[in-house]
């Protein structure tokens, strides 16, 4: 069986997924133009993985822990370059309002470990399979599997004793 040829699986791949990875930078990163080049060194990555002929079990997951890698790296430096320049005065705007049980339900989902964040957000939000996501993560699928359990039973957890204690609408 003769390799398959590297610009095929790319296009293939590009193709499957280049939507879900806009949409997973898009949850991560406000600027649009910093979206689409996330989104193209995502694919000039890959592009060295396919064409070095590195064997990969689920190329989708691959694809997806470089994009995991890249945001983190983007985040750092926004984080940086904010810390640089950040005036206190520019915190001072007015919060919308929001409803009680939407904002109860995200920081219930920001209170979990980051781990179980990114495993709830690539299984529920990005729709990747459970191989999918122990490749990007780096992880067993066992582990994926257990940390996604633990991690649902504790939002049903909290957000039902929660909503308990919110006023009634």
């Amino acid at each position: 069986m003769a390799p398959a040829d590297p610009s095929q699986v790319l296009d293939e791949l590009f193709k499957e997924s280049a939507g879900d990875l806009t949409r997973y930078f898009a949850r991560r990163h406000d600027a649009s133009d910093l979206i689409a080049d996330l989104v193209q060194e995502t694919f000039l990555q890959m592009a060295r993985v396919v064409k070095d002929g590195r064997p990969l079990k689920c190329a989708r997951g691959y694809l997806f822990g470089i994009a995991r890698h890249l945001s983190h790296a983007a985040w750092s430096r926004k984080k940086h370059e904010t810390a640089l320049t950040l005036d206190e005065n520019a915190l001072q705007v007015a919060a919308p309002v929001r409803d009680e049980r939407v904002e109860a339900a995200r920081e219930t989902i920001a209170s979990l470990p980051a781990l179980q964040r990114e495993i709830l957000e690539l299984r529920f939000i990005q729709n990747l399979a459970y191989q999918e996501i122990a490749e990007a993560l780096g992880i067993p699928v066992g582990t994926v599997r257990s940390r996604l359990h633990h991690a649902v039973a504790g939002l049903r957890e909290r957000l039902a004793s929660e909503s308990n204690n919110l006023p009634n609408s």
